[in-house]
């Protein structure tokens, strides 16, 4: 999922342009004001309005101009001056960024980083590659792409129905900007779901600075905010809204806060691009409403938790895997792993002699493919005490034969003179497994190779490019797509086309 970052740059980042923020004068009114934060040029600043809505997606009325402060309670001196969960008693229990690029699904994101650290924290492994499906929670709780979600409909579903892991169904609306049916996920969803025992609202509508700090010592908090233009240029220092119109609402997690900065901790679904890589600081004080709702998650501490390392998410292997896997219940005597193929069957396993196993498999008999890894810790008695999410990765043990074409979509020809932005439809194929990448290059008059990439590759997608945003003149354009393993790497070249960009 982490390959989402790419696919939103090179496939949304190059569609019409309309300056919503000068990032320039920007800087100078942040200086001019004492602010303490700086702004930068990002995919973002290049959207429009209208693509930014995708970027979003909390379904909310704009903000109102009335806000309600609650009084301080002196449950103060009793916190802690700074709390990061990203360093917290010396450990990471935050997931890594994701982006969820061309599909207004944040409350998902939010919701899912919460819900996988509260996980970390009730298993006591802050290790644990832990990793939920924000396509399932989003596609079966109710949120649309065009339209979003709410908090509070996305933690009861994770109450009622809860989540399954990631290798049960993907994330791809980001890449497409289209929803997915629920039917979409696995057939064992109910079984490989984990859900919320309860959830609570330390803050409903109202500023409780206390409120929140005290609910964070058990865990991130999911909140809302109003997004105003000069948030979506945010690249470092305390966050404070300095200028820009109001573009729409927002869903992101709150992970600490530090009163040395008067700032809250704040998880965004972005991408590393954005902020201090994804993450960032926002002032108290500041007017988006950052901490003014949020929703805490509870879930029943657990006797331990199993966590698979590798095989991981989207990743490719030839030949063997180096498993690597971990279990913190105190009774594991052994770890057994299995490999299931599409039709749920296993089809080759490990016995490690330990509560940690690091061995390579021998996977040369298995055709090339998908595959799901599942990990199980046993006792002495051979009684299963705990079981690992499932994640899923590709065999590739022969070359596949692969292919890339692209032609102008929507009425656009190629071989005439261009303008604004342009659509573009690729087409790939392989014999065995999806593209691991894909590359757009571009050769314009300065003679410099320009290359975009996405580690996500659908068959058939579609490419938007600014042309207005680069130079005029004549460009050579062409993709390469790869199959790239621990033992293999293949490369395929598109044929070249020649373009006249003449805005």
């Amino acid at each position: 999922m982490r390959s989402l970052i790419l696919v939103a740059l090179l496939f949304t980042v190059q569609a019409g342009h309309a300056e919503l923020i000068n990032v320039q004068q920007l800087n100078q009114k942040i200086q001019k004001q004492g602010g303490e934060w700086r702004a930068e040029e990002n995919s973002l600043t290049k959207l429009s309005k209208s693509e930014l809505k995708h970027r979003m997606g909390l379904n909310l009325n704009q903000a109102t101009d009335v806000e309600f402060v609650m009084p301080e309670s002196p449950v103060r001196a009793q916190l802690p001056a700074v709390l990061d969960w990203r360093n917290k008693d010396g450990q990471n229990w935050v997931s890594p960024i994701l982006d969820q690029a061309n599909c207004g699904s944040c409350v998902a994101f939010a919701s899912i980083g919460v819900l996988e650290t509260q996980y970390k924290i009730s298993s006591l492994l802050p290790s644990f590659n832990v990793k939920f499906s924000p396509q399932n929670l989003f596609s079966c709780g109710g949120g649309k792409c065009d339209w979003g979600w709410r908090p509070e409909g996305a933690a009861r579903y994770l109450q009622q129905s809860g989540v399954p892991d990631e290798a049960c169904m993907p994330y791809s609306s980001g890449s497409t900007g289209e929803d997915v049916a629920c039917r979409a996920s696995c057939p064992d969803t109910a079984q490989r779901s984990v859900k919320i025992s309860s959830y609570s609202t330390p803050t409903r509508g109202s500023q409780d600075l206390n409120a929140v700090k005290m609910a964070l010592q058990k865990g991130p908090l999911v909140t809302t905010l109003t997004v105003y233009a000069d948030f979506m240029a945010y690249a470092g220092g305390v966050y404070k809204h300095t200028d820009g119109n109001y573009l729409g609402g927002h869903a992101i997690s709150i992970v600490g806060y530090d009163d040395s900065k008067q700032a809250f901790i704040i998880r965004n679904s972005w991408g590393e691009e954005w902020g201090e890589k994804g993450f960032g600081y926002v002032a108290y004080s500041d007017q988006s409403g950052v901490g003014d709702d949020t929703w805490l998650y509870n879930m029943k501490p657990l006797a331990g938790g199993v966590s698979v390392e590798s095989p991981n998410d989207y990743s490719y292997f030839t030949k063997t895997i180096p498993v690597k896997a971990a279990s913190t219940y105190q009774s594991t005597d052994s770890l057994a792993v299995a490999i299931y193929n599409s039709q749920n069957q296993v089809v080759a396993s490990l016995n490690c002699a330990t509560a940690n196993c690091a061995q390579d498999l021998d996977i040369s008999a298995l055709p090339d493919g998908r595959y799901e890894v599942q990990v199980y810790a046993m006792n002495s008695h051979g009684e299963k005490m705990g079981t690992s999410e499932r994640h899923f990765f590709y065999v590739v043990n022969q070359e596949p034969t692969l292919s890339i074409t692209f032609k102008g979509a929507n009425g656009t020809d190629l071989s005439k003179s261009l303008n604004g932005r342009i659509e573009v439809e690729v087409t790939s194929t392989s014999t065995s497994v999806p593209l691991s990448s894909i590359e757009f290059h571009h050769v314009g008059p300065d003679g410099k190779d320009s290359v975009r990439s996405a580690s996500i590759v659908p068959n058939k997608l579609m490419m938007g490019w600014r042309t207005n945003l680069v130079p005029n003149g004549q460009y050579d354009m062409w993709f390469t797509g790869r199959v790239k393993s621990n033992g293999m790497d293949v490369v395929v070249e598109s044929a070249h086309q020649k373009v006249n960009l003449k805005n």
